[in-house]
């Protein structure tokens, strides 16, 4: 059992169970939180289940997951390259490094860092990328400085999203960007699905359950004084038109599935 890693206040009120897990609401700053954190010694080897190979990671993908990322990726290159073409950029739980791999055919250069061996041991072999397990206190000792650092669907995993991403602000250059994509709490699916949404309320994994307001107030208090909402909306392949354009009236409410945010380091 803990406090609240926003406020540090003890008073909660319980928003919704899964098993034996836990997930309450703070009283003090209503930040939605796992209250009883699982050992995290090995969860995270069995996290990626690698089978597939380098040449199945394509828009043409024969793996539709696969073919979904690739987009979803390319779409997340957009957005990058409009604030900056060029730059060094830290993905930040790079996993296999589906994304590091698309952003370096764009010409930035890059570097991910990651708990799994297994998932970096791919990333190595299949696409020749610079990632390892250091931890972002290891890269703050190295002196290390990015242009961009990135979390796609990471810091929800984190215990002390705040101190993380204070952490994550020494690592980026002047003017330097972060950011961030998690799900969404506050979205019509989880709204309707609760706990059955497995990709946004999985506390086996996930530890912090953000909206777009308790999101933004985290990293106000992680020292980003600059941060807004990207309203990004994936036109992901076999989809109909409609259910692509559904999402992005649902963005502008905040209420798609996915939160996205920039903040820039002042």
């Amino acid at each position: 059992m803990r406090n609240c890693p926003n406020c540090n206040s003890s008073e909660h009120t319980l928003y919704l169970t899964e098993g034996d897990f836990k997930i309450v609401k703070c009283s003090n700053c209503s930040l939605v939180y796992l209250l009883n954190i699982p050992d995290e010694s090995e969860i995270y080897e069995e996290y990626y289940k690698i089978e597939f190979s380098k040449e199945d990671y394509s828009k043409d993908s024969k793996f539709p997951h696969l073919a979904e990322i690739y987009t979803i990726n390319d779409q997340r290159l957009y957005y990058l390259r409009k604030l900056k073409l060029k730059g060094a950029i830290l993905d930040i739980g790079c996993g296999t490094g589906l994304f590091l791999k698309t952003a370096r055919d764009y010409g930035y250069n890059t570097q991910g860092i990651d708990v799994s061996h297994n998932a970096l041991a791919f990333a190595r072999e299949s696409f020749g990328l610079t990632v390892s397990n250091d931890k972002i206190e290891d890269l703050i000792t190295k002196n290390k400085k990015y242009d961009f650092v990135t979390l796609w669907h990471v810091l929800e995993h984190f215990a002390n999203p705040k101190d993380e991403l204070g952490k994550i602000k020494k690592l980026l250059n002047p003017g330097g960007v972060l950011l961030i994509e998690v799900p969404n709490l506050n979205s019509l699916k989880f709204k309707l699905a609760k706990s059955k949404w497995k990709g946004g309320n999985h506390p086996l994994y996930h530890r912090t359950f953000f909206t777009a307001k308790s999101l933004k107030e985290t990293l106000r208090l992680a020292g980003f004084a600059k941060a807004k909402r990207l309203k990004i909306s994936y036109e992901l392949p076999g989809k109909s038109i409609l259910y692509n354009k559904s999402k992005d009236v649902f963005n502008v409410f905040a209420m798609d599935a996915f939160l996205d945010f920039a903040a820039v380091n002042l």
